[in-house]
């Protein structure tokens, strides 16, 4: 029997504040408001000494909106003082040529994300619910670009903003800029099932994603999908970052920890997969605990549910992403939406 890979931590995902000045249609945290006695500065940094003694190569930090943390700065400068890689996701609100400076200085921090899902005003501003906002992301994308960071436009999709994917194809061509596509699941309180996207639309953009790729070299258009985008098609390549799916990385290879302390895989499961706190016990015990992230630790094939069940891929895929497949099937196993079952059963 094909067993999942041994735990080897790799990334660590720091939910610094649930607070944001946004107010996402998508939001899976349902951003807005701090949770309830959000970590202090003292208590991240022993996390930040803790997950560098696991081995942790890469912390992503985040929201919320991470920079609305007076103290996301002194994060990120721990992080890179450990000799970690540093990755900061943001709307973009807050920056401009001197704050793109002042990140680009600081030791380890060379990639910054900024979500962006729309071409134009009416669109991206209806979906984050605030006006301005696109004009205060595009802004900050050219600002962290040209400052020298490494800068990605990061793109959830739904039906509210599937048609802006050529628009915004046109926009990021040629201008230096990653472009990372994913897709709104419905978890968070705010997100209307009717807007997820259908298969055959989902199985769409995972063809737009292999014809960008296609039609532009990588020096013109860096385009992947996320992890919540595939798998296994016959009939184009994988469209992820790497050069195929091995199945979820969570609890195996990342950890996510939300701004109270909370330890779950991924920061995109909800909090009902919390494992753990770290203000209850060590991040190393409940990262070398064997029961916990079970999901994917204690993965057999047997346990694949629905269309998955069967699937000459379920031992590799492990049934595709845990949050996806939570949220659209009720099951841990079994993630419908999957390139290779689409083909599969003539849907697509």
């Amino acid at each position: 029997m094909t067993r999942p890979p041994a735990p080897r931590l790799y990334g660590v995902q720091i939910e610094r504040t649930l607070r944001c000045n946004l107010r996402c249609a998508h939001c899976g945290a349902a951003a807005g408001r701090p949770r309830p006695n959000e970590l202090t500065t003292d208590e991240v940094l022993r996390l930040i000494d803790a997950i560098a003694d696991l081995g942790a190569q890469e912390v992503c930090l985040l929201g919320g909106e991470p920079l609305l943390a007076p103290d996301w700065e002194d994060i990120a400068r721990a992080c890179g003082d450990r000799g970690m890689r540093v990755v900061l996701i943001t709307n973009g609100w807050f920056i401009d040529g001197p704050l793109a400076a002042r990140i680009r200085a600081i030791p380890g921090l060379d990639r910054v994300g900024v979500s962006l899902d729309g071409a134009c005003e009416e669109i991206h501003d209806r979906i984050r619910g605030v006006s301005g906002s696109f004009q205060r992301a595009a802004g900050a994308i050219r600002a962290l670009r040209d400052a020298g960071l490494e800068t990605g436009a990061i793109t959830t999709v739904s039906k509210a903003n599937l048609e802006e994917l050529p628009r915004l194809r046109d926009m990021l061509l040629d201008e230096k800029i990653t472009w990372q596509i994913q897709i709104a699941s419905f978890h968070g309180g705010r997100f209307s099932r009717d807007l997820v996207v259908s298969e055959k639309e989902f199985y769409d953009i995972g063809r737009f994603i292999a014809e960008c790729r296609k039609a532009f070299p990588p020096e013109r258009l860096p385009v992947a999908g996320s992890h919540d985008i595939g798998y296994f098609s016959s009939r184009f390549p994988y469209t992820g970052e790497l050069p195929g799916w091995s199945g979820c990385p969570a609890g195996l290879y990342t950890i996510g920890i939300t701004s109270d302390g909370g330890v779950k895989g991924c920061l995109a499961e909800s909090d009902a997969f919390i494992e753990g706190n770290v203000r209850d016990e060590s991040l190393a015990s409940i990262w070398s605990d064997p029961a916990r992230f079970a999901r994917n630790r204690r993965f057999s094939p047997d346990l694949l549910e629905g269309s998955c069940r069967g699937c000459e891929h379920g031992a590799i895929c492990r049934g595709g992403c845990s949050d996806k497949a939570a949220s659209l099937s009720g099951s841990l196993y079994c993630d419908p939406y999957c390139f290779h079952r689409l083909e599969r059963e003539g849907i697509v």
